[in-house]
């Protein structure tokens, strides 16, 4: 019995001795890919704008082998230095490293629950730096992966790989093998990434048969609810990579938009209607602006989801904003005050709301507190909890449902009709909102601006729009 206790020890002396040893060419790598990373950029997987999408899939693929042929070359020394040893005690000691790393990556996920905070944020900042080299691989795939949760998953999977083929490496070696076999492997791991670099540089060289080249795109500017279809856009008509699309796109909301139109910085915004004060500025700056409509959205109300409000008239509507309505009682619902929140003067929201809600009532002014910047801003107020029962706020169904989706509202029916796709594009809604393309009136048709116009009310146009999130105009 003795005996045996003292073997146990033994064998568990040497896994922990493999383990530092593993602990320590890990911890010499991820300080290596730091001192690497760190300093640049980690978009080097994608940054390039030639790059297709099938060239970043292949970056990362190549990115992720050479960390596998690394770390399986690794497994064969080690396993040579524990050859009077069995496999699985330089096994066993590896894989402490990757449990330390999945501790560190449930707690922080656990503690986290709930949150939509990236594998990337500060609130993950540990597991990254234990993990540093996945850094350029995660920051790919963020663009490709946008759910938060399964972007985590993937992490924690991710941060298997070198263990995994650490552990290949010491399989590997233990096996017999023949010398012409053992060459026959080489060639074939050579000639796969000798594929891999020549497909890539391809990929990148050769003529897409797109629309536009990146130095030919116009200048696209818009709202913030056009986001997603900008970058699709930008994308598809280029061929560049959607990481990078993603990285380059610069929307600066409806007005900055209109202004940047106005001025000539911009060549086509993705918008809705104008204001007063920016038709105002078209004018003064002798400019006609086009608008062309391509999508629908839907303008909607919104409450916290503990209101037992869910529909309301477009009177009561008014009502609420002109201040002639300021308790929800007045509207069916609790004993409590209304607080009615708005966005700022010349957002596209602001806009639409005085246009075709309001229709010419003045509009209470609110307090400072209740006058919101941006779209989200507006939403993350409705969800507050100090708010709940209590506000109400207003913004386009698309960013409300896709873009910035908060579980602590809900939408308002109004008239009765709920705002959801089949509505919208039936414009059984009530408040139904035109996604504009708009330029500057004498734009050439056979210019980058007129073929770009032309190609969004093409049928290739309505199916990337219905990909962007809107309802298309032309079926």
């Amino acid at each position: 019995m003795a005996g045996r206790v003292k073997a146990l020890g033994i064998r568990a002396g040497w896994i922990l001795i493999y383990g530092l040893l593993y602990f320590l060419i890990y911890g010499a790598f991820t300080f290596l890919s730091g001192f690497a990373i760190v300093p640049n950029e980690p978009d080097f997987l994608y940054r390039w704008p030639s790059l297709s999408d099938t060239g970043v899939l292949l970056l990362l693929l190549l990115y992720s082998s050479v960390i596998a042929i690394l770390f399986g070359w690794l497994g064969t020394r080690v396993s040579q230095i524990a050859s009077q040893h069995p496999a699985w005690l330089p096994a066993a000691g590896s894989l402490l490293v990757p449990a330390l790393g999945l501790v560190i990556w449930t707690a922080t996920f656990f503690s986290l629950r709930g949150s939509q905070t990236g594998i990337g944020s500060m609130e993950w900042l540990l597991f990254t730096l234990y993990n540093i080299w996945m850094l350029p691989l995660m920051d790919t795939l963020q663009y490709y992966v946008t759910d938060a949760t399964r972007m985590k998953y993937i992490g924690a999977l991710v941060s298997l790989l070198p263990t995994a083929a650490f552990l290949a490496g010491i399989r590997l070696h233990r096996q017999p093998w023949r010398p012409a076999r053992k060459r026959q492997a080489y060639r074939l791991g050579a000639g796969a990434a000798a594929a891999i670099v020549l497909i890539i540089v391809l990929t990148g060289i050769l003529p897409k048969g797109t629309l536009f080249t990146w130095k030919t795109y116009p200048t696209v500017d818009g709202a913030t609810a056009a986001i997603p279809f900008g970058k699709l856009m930008l994308s598809e008509l280029t061929g560049t990579n959607r990481a990078h699309a993603d990285r380059a796109l610069r929307f600066y909301t409806s007005h900055e938009a209109y202004v940047n139109l106005i001025e000539k910085r911009a060549d086509l915004i993705l918008v809705s209607g104008p204001s007063k004060e920016e038709l105002a500025l078209a004018e003064q700056n002798g400019v006609k602006l086009k608008l062309t409509p391509i999508g629908k959205d839907a303008f909607i109300f919104l409450v916290h989801k503990e209101n037992p409000v869910s529909n309301l008239s477009l009177k009561q509507i008014q009502d609420i904003y002109t201040g002639d309505a300021d308790n929800w009682k007045q509207l069916g619902g609790e004993d409590s005050a209304i607080t009615a929140f708005q966005r700022e003067a010349n957002s596209g929201s602001q806009t639409f709301m005085e246009n075709k809600v309001m229709k010419g009532l003045t509009m209470a002014n609110p307090p400072m507190d209740r006058k919101v910047t941006g779209m989200g801003g507006l939403m993350d107020a409705v969800a507050d909890y100090k708010n709940s029962k209590h506000a109400i706020g207003y913004t386009f169904y698309y960013f409300a449902n896709e873009m910035h989706r908060r579980e602590e509202v809900k939408f308002l029916a109004l008239e009765g009709i709920e705002p959801n796709k089949d509505n919208i594009r039936s414009e059984k809604y009530p408040l139904t909102a035109p996604l504009y393309a708009v330029t500057r009136e004498g734009e050439p048709e056979d210019g980058a601006v007129g073929r770009l116009l032309a190609w969004l009310q093409s049928s290739e146009g309505a199916r990337l729009i219905e990909r962007g999130g809107f309802v298309p105009i032309r079926p």
